[in-house]
């Protein structure tokens, strides 16, 4: 067979590999990309939960005030953030969260709230959730 033949099947498998190639590297970076957003989202609502646990039931607090620092909390990693502060996760607003007092635990979560990766959106409703006992309930 003549070698000058082979030269466009070369090319064309070539093309097949990084076509499949990009498709892979894309979902890879789709899938990591999720996993540390949501892992984000993880870290900042525990601390919010435990925020919330540690605060809500001091008799020197309003409850308003705590809700407000524990919303603050899950999305800018901050009770009192600056005016130019943005989001630990984007898209994240404090209307996402949600604060649920009982009488032994506080419960923190993210309500309503789509992860727009690069290719998939990700509804996330009512996760991550966290649940801490309140400081000094008996369980």
């Amino acid at each position: 067979m003549n070698r000058r033949s082979e030269t466009g099947n070369t090319l064309i498998e070539f093309a097949g590999s990084l076509i499949l190639l990009a498709v892979m590297f894309a979902g890879i970076f789709e899938i990591g990309y999720t996993f540390y957003t949501y892992g984000t989202l993880v870290t900042s609502v525990r601390a919010g939960a435990r925020y919330a646990a540690l605060h809500s039931r001091r008799a020197d607090t309003d409850a308003a005030v705590v809700a407000t620092a524990v919303r603050n909390l899950v999305v800018y990693g901050d009770p009192a953030p600056t005016d130019r502060a943005k989001p630990l996760v984007a898209g994240l607003t404090i209307d996402h969260v949600e604060l649920i007092n009982s009488a032994d635990a506080t419960t923190v979560s993210v309500h309503g709230f789509q992860l727009d990766a690069l290719f998939m959106k990700l509804k996330l409703d009512g996760r991550p959730t966290v649940t801490f006992p309140v400081a000094g309930a008996r369980p």
